[in-house]
C-alpha cells in the first residue's frame, strides 16, 4: 500500500491535530479541543499534577521542495497575532509523525527591531 502523496489542507490540519492530541495524552495531560471550525486555539491542555493550563495552535510542518534552501522548514504565520503571548505553537510532521513544541520568546526579544 502506498502512502498518499498529498492531502487537502483540511485533512492535513485534522490529521496534525489528531497527532498532537495523542502527543499530549501520552504526556499525561488532559486535552480539550476546539469544536468550532475556526478560533484562535486548536487545543487546550491541563495538567492535573501542576494545574498548568496551556493554549495551543497546531501547524503542519512543510518543507521547501526546491531551491537553495531545499529541505528547510517553511515558516507559517499564526492565525491570530493578538494572542501571541498566550497561545503556544506545536508543529507536526505528517511524514514522520514527529511533534515539535514551538519555542517561546520573551516579548521584548520577539518584537525588537533588530540592530
Amino acid at each position: 500500500m502506498t502512502e498518499p502523496t498529498s492531502f487537502d489542507s483540511n485533512t492535513k490540519g485534522a490529521t496534525s491535530e489528531s497527532i498532537a492530541i495523542t502527543y499530549f495524552l501520552r504526556k499525561g495531560l488532559h486535552v480539550f479541543t476546539n469544536v468550532s471550525r475556526s478560533g484562535p486555539v486548536d487545543i487546550i491542555t491541563f495538567s492535573s499534577i501542576t494545574g498548568e493550563i496551556k493554549l495551543w495552535e497546531v501547524k503542519t510542518e512543510n518543507y521547501r521542495l526546491s531551491g537553495p534552501k531545499k529541505g528547510s522548514r517553511i515558516g507559517r504565520n499564526r492565525r491570530n497575532t493578538k494572542f501571541t503571548d498566550v497561545i503556544n505553537m506545536i508543529y507536526v510532521d505528517l511524514k514522520t509523525q514527529e511533534v515539535r513544541e514551538g519555542v517561546r520568546y520573551e516579548k521584548s526579544i520577539r518584537r525588537s527591531s533588530g540592530g
